[in-house]
């Protein structure tokens, strides 16, 4: 494939592409797991200090907050509220194994 300019640009192939893509899965999840390993930490936190499990007010400024850097990133703000909603949705479950009802 040739550039504007005229010079030869090299076009990964489909393998390499996937590659790629396994190796930021890989990292999405090892975050995503840094992440929740932080969530029994919080819960027993809430539990020690008598703070409510549900806090719907933190749930929609976190929401809020991260379809904004999405939007600054170029990456759907849906999918990034989508996405959040069900990291809060298994925090919810982490900390009800903590915290009880």
């Amino acid at each position: 494939m040739k550039s504007p300019e005229g010079i030869e640009e090299k076009v990964p192939n489909l393998n390499e592409l996937r590659e790629k893509i396994d190796s930021l899965d890989k990292e999405l999840l090892s975050v995503l797991a840094e992440r929740m390993a932080l969530i029994p930490q919080v819960a027993q936190y809430k539990k020690i200090n008598n703070v409510p499990r549900f806090q719907p007010d933190r749930e929609r400024i976190v929401i809020e907050s991260r379809r904004a850097i999405a939007e600054e990133l170029s990456v759907s703000p849906d999918l990034a509220e989508k996405i959040m909603k069900l990291i809060i949705e298994d925090a919810h479950r982490i900390e009800k194994g903590v915290i009880g009802e």
